[in-house]
Parts: C-alpha cells; sequence; structure tokens
C-alpha cells in the first residue's frame, strides 16, 4: 500500500483539484463524514452522549475538517461545541466558513483564551483533535497551542476520548518525531493514504488505533509512488507458490555462515528461521570448536570447517551450490571472520544476507561492501550496527531511520533493513517500505538471527531482494504477535521460528491474524488500517 509524506499528499490533493476537478469542498466534507463515523463508533447512540463532542480546530485544513465533522453531528443531535486556537484570524477561510455554518445551527464557537474554554474541554463525551495537520514541523507547538494540547491530554488521561484528524497534532507528518507536546489520541482517522510519519516510531504510539478513509481520491493518484508498507493481502500475493510436485531441491537450500565462540547459537537459529519458513535445505558452516549444539536442530546439515586455518575453496564451491547465502550471524570478528566475509561478498553470485559481525567488519566503510559485492545483497543492520558502518552516532540514526537507511543502502548499494520497532527497508533505487508488525515481546536475544533466516529462505524461493526483506520483516513481526498473545515477556527466538508456518498458513488462507480490531460500523467510509500497537 501506498505511503505518503506531507508533501506528495499536498500534491495529491493539487491534482485532485485541477486535474480530476474534485472541489476541495467535496473532499473535505468527506473527510469530516468519516470522522463523524469515527466519533460515532466510538460514543453510540445520541442518547447516552450528555455531554458535549469538543472540535480543537487550527487554521488549516484539519481545523476544518474537524468542524464539519461536528456540523455532522450536531445535525444528528449530538451536543457539539468548537475551540478554536486563535478566534477570528481565518476570515475568508475554510474554517470561517464552517465556523459561520456551526454558528447558524446554534453551535457555539469559543476562543481558547474564552475562561470557560478550559472547563468545556476538561467535561467533553469526546475530543476532536484538529489543531495541526501533516505538514506540522519545528520545535515543538508553543502558547496557546501547547496549553491546549496539554489541556486536551489530561482530559484523556482522565477517560475522555480523543479522536485525532488525519494525524495527531504535534507528530511531524514527515519523520513521525515527537519534539514537544502532542496529541495522545484513542484513534486516528487518516484520509487518502497514510502518511508516513504517522505510521513510524514514536509518533504511531500518540495516534491509538489507526483507520483509513479513501474519501473519493482518484485511484491513479494513489497509484506509484517510492514509500509504501505492506497490508495482509499484498504480503500473501508475495508468499512463493508450491507446485504440488515439489521436493526439497527445488524449496531453496540456504547456507548460514557465521558463528564464534559462545554465540554459536546464532547460527542455529538462523537455520530454524530458513526451516520454519520453508527452505528445503539448509546448510552450516560448522566450525570444530563450535561443539555439538548443532544436534539441538537436527534438520541442519553442517559443513566442517577449522576457523584458524580456513581454506575457503571448499567453502565457496558449497557456497556455489546454494540458492542463498546468510553471512554474518554471531560471526567471528578477526582476520578469519573477515577473510570469509569478504570471499562470499566477492565470489558467491546468488543472493546474500548480511548481518552482526558484517557491520563491525566494514565499520566507517560502508563505500567497501559496495566494491566487493557484485551480486543481491540484504543488510540487515539495527540502528546501533547502522551507526557503527556509518561512523556516526546511534542517536542520528534514531532521529531520521528513513534518511539514515537510505544513506546505508545508497552507500552500500544494498537492500537495507533497518531494524526497529518500526523496521524500515529501503532499496539503492529509492523504494522504501515500512513493517506495521511486530510486538515488545521481541525484544530477546536471537530475534534477528532468526529474520536473517526468514529473509534467506525467501530469497533462496526466488524473491528479490527487496521483497524478501520486507515480507521478511511482516512475517516475523507476525509471528512475534502470536507470542505476544500468550505472555508479554520472556518468549524465546525459537520460540517465535516455531511460529512461522502458522503465519504463513494463516496468511495464505486470508485470516491476517494481526487484526484484533473490530469491523467499523460504516466501512464504506474508512476501515481499519492496522491492528493495535
Amino acid at each position: 500500500m501506498r505511503v505518503v509524506t506531507p508533501l506528495e499528499m499536498r500534491e495529491m490533493d493539487r491534482r485532485a483539484t485541477s486535474e480530476f476537478l474534485i472541489p476541495e469542498e467535496i473532499l473535505m466534507e468527506r473527510a469530516g463524514m468519516a470522522v463523524s463515523a469515527a466519533c460515532r463508533e466510538i460514543l453510540g447512540a445520541v442518547s447516552r452522549v450528555p455531554r458535549r463532542i469538543v472540535a480543537l480546530a487550527g487554521p488549516g485544513h484539519n481545523g476544518a475538517d474537524a468542524l464539519v465533522a461536528l456540523r455532522d453531528l450536531a445535525s444528528r443531535g449530538y451536543p457539539a461545541e468548537a475551540i478554536l486556537l486563535f478566534l477570528g484570524d481565518s476570515k475568508g477561510s475554510a474554517v470561517s466558513r464552517e465556523c459561520s455554518r456551526l454558528q447558524r445551527m446554534g453551535v457555539s464557537i469559543l476562543s481558547w483564551s474564552d475562561p470557560a474554554a478550559r472547563h468545556r474541554l476538561s467535561h467533553a463525551a469526546l475530543i476532536i483533535d484538529g489543531l495541526f495537520g501533516t505538514g506540522f514541523r519545528g520545535e515543538g507547538p508553543e502558547g496557546a497551542a501547547q496549553e491546549m494540547i496539554e489541556a486536551a491530554n489530561r482530559a484523556g488521561g482522565a477517560g475522555v476520548p480523543i479522536l485525532c484528524v488525519d494525524i495527531p497534532s504535534g507528530v511531524d507528518g514527515l519523520t513521525g518525531a515527537v519534539p514537544g507536546a502532542a496529541i495522545k489520541g484513542l484513534r486516528t482517522v487518516t484520509f487518502g493514504a497514510p502518511k508516513w510519519g504517522l505510521l513510524c516510531d514514536p509518533g504511531t504510539r500518540y495516534a491509538g488505533e489507526i483507520f483509513l478513509s479513501p474519501i473519493g481520491f482518484p485511484r491513479a493518484l494513489l497509484a506509484g509512488g517510492p514509500l509504501s508498507c505492506l497490508v495482509p493481502e499484498e504480503a500473501k500475493a508475495l508468499i512463493p507458490s508450491r507446485s504440488p510436485l515439489i521436493h526439497k531441491g527445488q524449496a531453496g537450500h540456504v547456507l548460514i555462515a557465521g558463528g564464534s565462540s559462545g554465540k554459536t547459537g546464532a547460527v542455529v537459529l538462523a537455520a530454524r528461521g530458513a526451516l520454519r519458513t520453508g527452505s528445503g535445505l539448509v546448510s552450516v558452516l560448522w566450525d570444530q570448536t563450535f561443539g555439538e549444539s548443532a544436534r539441538s536442530l537436527a534438520e541442519i546439515m553442517t559443513i566442517g570447517v577449522d576457523a584458524e586455518s580456513l581454506s575457503l575453496e571448499p567453502v565457496l564451491e558449497a557456497a556455489l551450490r546454494m540458492d542463498a547465502v546468510a553471512c554474518g550471524p554471531g560471526g567471528d570478528e578477526g582476520e578469519p571472520g573477515r577473510r570469509l566475509v569478504e570471499a562470499l561478498l566477492v565470489a558467491y553470485p546468488g543472493p546474500l544476507v548480511g548481518d552482526a559481525s558484517l557491520f563491525t567488519l566494514f565499520a566507517g566503510d560502508p563505500e567497501r561492501i559496495a566494491s566487493l559485492r557484485k551480486g543481491p545483497l540484504v543488510l540487515t543492520p539495527h540502528p546501533g550496527e547502522l551507526g557503527r558502518l556509518l561512523g556516526c552516532e546511534t542517536a542520528r540514526i534514531l532521529s531520521d531511520p528513513l534518511a539514515a537507511a537510505r544513506e546505508g543502502s545508497e552507500r552500500t548499494g544494498a537492500v537495507l533493513l533497518l531494524k526497529g520497532a518500526r523496521t524500515h527497508v529501503v532499496a539503492p533505487e529509492g523504494q522504501a517500505s515500512l513493517n506495521l508488525t511486530g510486538d515488545p515481546v521481541m525484544a530477546g536475544a536471537g530475534m534477528g538471527d532468526v529474520l536473517t533466516g526468514v529473509i534467506a529462505s525467501f530469497l533462496g524461493q526466488g524473491l528479490s531482494p527487496f521483497d524478501a526483506a520486507r515480507l521478511g520483516a511482516f512475517v516475523h513481526g507476525l509471528a512475534g504477535e502470536r507470542l505476544a498473545r500468550e505472555a508479554t515477556r520472556g518468549r524465546l527466538a525459537s520460540e517465535l521460528a516455531d511460529q512461522l508456518p502458522g503465519v504463513l498458513f494463516d496468511l495464505l488462507r486470508g485470516e491476517d491474524s494481526s487484526q484484533d480490531l473490530p469491523p467499523p460500523a460504516d466501512p464504506a467510509l474508512f476501515w481499519p488500517f492496522g491492528g493495535r500497537r
């Protein structure tokens, strides 16, 4: 599904009116109707709402959308009231127009400077947040805007539901950053296409349940674009198909190259991830010093090596028989490890996944990876590893993950998967996908090793590097969500790997195991965009 930046959304708005001749007021009316429907779903029947619905409106389009929703609610008999950031500053604007309509209906409109405004907000039945839109940037709200946001959040903390229009006020629509005060919503209704900043951490944690309303944008405007996120139907379409006559030799043979003293479990977990994702065969380079831990997974095959006197010729000969290679999980960060990684980067022509030790071996020199590697490559760092690779602080990676992932992808020539609460997958050509699945229960040792094996498995089954990485992140996250159904912590990476067959089975059957929201009351207006975070 396409995701847009605030700038792209503004261009879509412009083209909708100039090329497709859809009046701006019609789009605004539809947006307001969607917000109204979401409010009614939260509140229930009019008879059960004795207190006022309060809309907070800034001077922009989001403020007008909120007032349109308030007008529709008032017309249905709900008690309603508007509080404007600044009263009288928007003459001739959409906000001014909607205020006139509300006043003719008998709906009172206050300015935040009115002494009664704070009391009305704290005693609301529901708050509609229309202060800022996706164009919000800067240091954070100040003055009256900051006061309104803080007062709304206090009401929300006391049990008043808050519904955000398009994006919570105070969240950066491009990066998801929250530089100051921001609304913490129960639900957000976004329009046309989801915004990148709405889906990114930490902004997405302020949004609550996210719903998407199409509001009538032509399909031609919603197609294409470099940014996307996978939804279940798209993930299903990416899963490699299988003939009834398939055998293990046709299901992909993956080689896992990694492991070192004290970290042999990493290669076993990567192998488990590959097998559980459908690889027909998995082999592991196994140093004689690793001991017998390979026996914990009877299905893997081992290729004996001696790290200290590693002869690369038999290793590369074995690699050439593989459909994909995963390199680096728990790997040696000394000279033997460097020789092995560089040899695979140079001599193995098939798709390769690089993880863990690779980022230390090439710290501060990502261009060397690009110079060595001629075949397809996926890199899977977490923020600390990407900072190490690029020679910068982890804080810079976290401040703008998309920009950092793009820099890493451009400098290495690889598809780069940046792990996190919202995993970013970026291709050198500019494509970027944000993964929306996962759960905090996945914060444990070995989870990334399993993901490396999952991606290698999909590569070995014929997917492109970009598709293998984004589908790998999607099903890996769904497996984590399954683990969280029974415990919020203490689940093991091996347990996550064992959930993968069921996740793939449910996706192929069309069952979205991540969706735990009830269906909307009015599916023609909007639909649940994703599971709870």
